[in-house]
């Protein structure tokens, strides 16, 4: 069984290729790259030509998957006849390939018919499902679902992103792509324009919104039912990823002009999103419920709670205390691009909507770790863990936050601005919560980008761009984070190993943790150092550096040789101050230079 599930796991990747090199070929304009088949140019090798070369790569996939496809149908019917799950979708995606290559045919002899190419897509996205129906199947054995409404609930995700590919495809088969020059409606912030083209793009759009909504809400309905599962958790997340670099990508097409061959990441990213949304429904078909989540049986007990009692606890679900140096870094980056004060309307704005994502991402983290919280001491007595507020309540307070965060920065700031703000929530949600924190011992490390991600928001605001600049802002804060957050780790190791969370200290021990904090801390001093030779930052900003640097490693070593809680608790509070104050030099160095 082990051989079979291989195959058709790289069966379903060389398909998921496949489709994309598909894309590639439509958005280029590669289409004819070889106007004959099945050789290019009567070779059988394409000439040196970027076209014919794209075209012959699709090609070169397509075969390569038809060898996977046939060969994972026939040892299926060989080796898993009595597996109907699994017998019945390999030999579906054997007669869907039959199919696209007849179709595949029939578009280069007819030199692209707009509605051969449609039937083209719709078969390759219905081949791609077959093969991830056949793999999943193989990887997960069944066991009927105690609720089928997840079941419902994911399909019609799926069935709405298949339809929602199907009117891309029409948007660009119509002429219609560059039809609209502003984002998210055709003529900028809340303007409309229904005549021609544009109602065609805008029908797309609306249709985006309204099954990207539906994605979402099945996504967490999924995520709620079984979180316990890996493969669930980790599906989620990377759909959720996939469809919120959709829409940033769909959004650069638009505001930046992306040339046409980088434009396939676009289709790329969508049919991943087809591709989760399948897998999840096939799963959720598959698996046992996890039972009722933590914190829900006794909320509708509780007896009415006074208004004051109730906002407190929303509030404590958004995290505050970390708010204010998210925003402090925020400023840092506006001040920093602005080399002094911004408008203070920009400033309010921007600010806001980061104060909102970071509340949204707050309280989603919350929804996800009821469980582990509610085994931590620290956190035992938050809201969720506590029964205080319905579990499902704290998730949509979280999404709504979110949401207004994108909408207001979009809106009002840039949407560069709102994407880097939105992509920073959902890294921090799906990414760092859902997967890294439980499963690696490198989490915050990897998991420190969401966190680097502000300065860059606030550098976006201001120049409607990010440049090297920003990205020096970005590798200062994620270098920074180990070392402030391993501080933290070492004083609550013992709630940290009751949850079975691996950090740093739990996994490898407290002599690892200090050394790590001490090698991370010189790297991040020796980068923050550097960034002169550039001519970015001066010789003020030189000296702040160097005297703030010195004393963070002077702490690190302490608290290496001295094994002392304090010397833990002194180094966590100073690497708080000490990115606050970093950033303050950097601006005033900035101000002075230009002056």
């Amino acid at each position: 069984m082990k051989a079979f599930r291989a195959l058709s796991v790289a069966t379903a990747l060389v398909t998921y290729a496949l489709v994309v090199l598909g894309g590639v070929v439509r958005v280029s304009g590669s289409g004819l790259g070889c106007p004959d088949w099945p050789l290019c140019h009567g070779r059988v090798l394409p000439p040196l030509d970027l076209h014919a070369i794209i075209e012959y790569s699709h090609r070169t996939t397509a075969s390569l998957a038809s060898v996977l496809i046939v060969l994972t149908a026939v040892v299926a019917w060989l080796a898993w006849r009595k597996r109907r799950d699994i017998v019945i979708p390999a030999m579906v995606a054997l007669g869907l390939l039959v199919v696209q290559v007849v179709l595949g045919a029939i578009t280069v002899r007819l030199e692209l018919p707009p509605m051969i190419v449609l039937a083209h897509l719709a078969t390759a996205m219905a081949l791609l499902a077959a093969v991830c129906v056949t793999a999943v199947a193989a990887m997960v054995p069944r066991s009927a679902p105690a609720d089928r409404s997840p079941v419902r609930l994911a399909r019609f995700a799926a069935a709405g992103t298949f339809v929602l590919i199907l009117s891309g495809s029409l948007v660009v088969g119509s002429g219609a792509s560059a039809s609209c020059a502003a984002w998210p409606l055709c003529g900028g912030g809340f303007s409309l324009t229904f005549d021609g083209f544009p109602a065609i793009q805008l029908l797309h759009r609306g249709l985006a919104a309204a099954i990207g909504v539906l994605i979402i809400v099945s996504l967490f309905a999924l995520l709620n039912r079984y979180r316990v599962d890996r493969a669930v958790r980790a599906t989620v997340a990377l759909t959720l990823a996939a469809l919120a670099f959709q829409v940033a990508v769909g959004a650069a097409v638009v505001t930046l002009q992306l040339p046409a061959a980088l434009r396939g990441l676009h289709l790329a990213l969508a049919s991943a999103v087809w591709a989760g949304t399948v897998v999840l429904a096939v799963l959720a078909d598959r698996l046992p419920a996890a039972g009722a989540p933590v914190g829900v049986d006794d909320h509708a007990l509780r007896p009415p709670r006074a208004a004051r009692e109730v906002v407190l606890d929303y509030v404590s679900l958004a995290k505050p205390r970390i708010i204010p140096l998210l925003l402090v870094t925020a400023l840092g980056g506006m001040m920093m691009a602005q080399r002094g004060w911004p408008s203070t309307g920009l400033v309010l704005l921007t600010l806001l909507g980061g104060a909102l994502a970071a509340a949204g991402a707050g309280a989603i983290n919350c929804w996800i770790d009821r469980d582990l919280d509610g085994v931590m001491l620290r956190t035992r007595r938050r809201p969720l863990p506590d029964g205080r507020i319905a579990p499902g309540h704290a998730l949509l307070f979280g999404i709504a936050f979110g949401l207004a965060a994108f909408l207001l920065l979009a809106f009002w700031v840039n949407v560069l601005a709102a994407t880097l703000a939105i992509s920073g929530l959902l890294f921090y949600v799906f990414v760092y919560t859902l997967w890294l924190k439980r499963w690696t011992v490198q989490n915050i490390v990897i998991g420190g980008a969401a966190g680097a991600v502000p300065p860059v928001v606030g550098w976006a605001a201001v120049t409607h761009r990010v440049d090297l600049t920003a990205i020096y802002l970005f590798a200062v804060i994620f270098l920074w984070t180990p070392p402030h957050f391993w501080a933290l780790a070492l004083r609550l190791k013992g709630d940290y190993a009751r949850a079975q969370i691996p950090m740093l200290p739990v996994v490898r021990g407290e002599a690892v943790a200090r050394r790590q904090i001490l090698v991370y801390t010189m790297v991040l001093v020796a980068v923050t150092l550097v960034v002169v030779v550039t001519g970015a930052l001066g010789l003020l900003y030189l000296a702040g550096a160097v005297l703030l640097g010195a004393v963070f490693i002077a702490l690190a070593v302490v608290n290496l040789r001295n094994q002392r809680q304090r010397w833990s608790r002194l180094l966590f509070d100073y690497s708080i101050a000490y990115l606050g104050l970093l950033f303050a030099v950097m601006v005033a160095d900035r101000m002075i230079g230009r002056l």
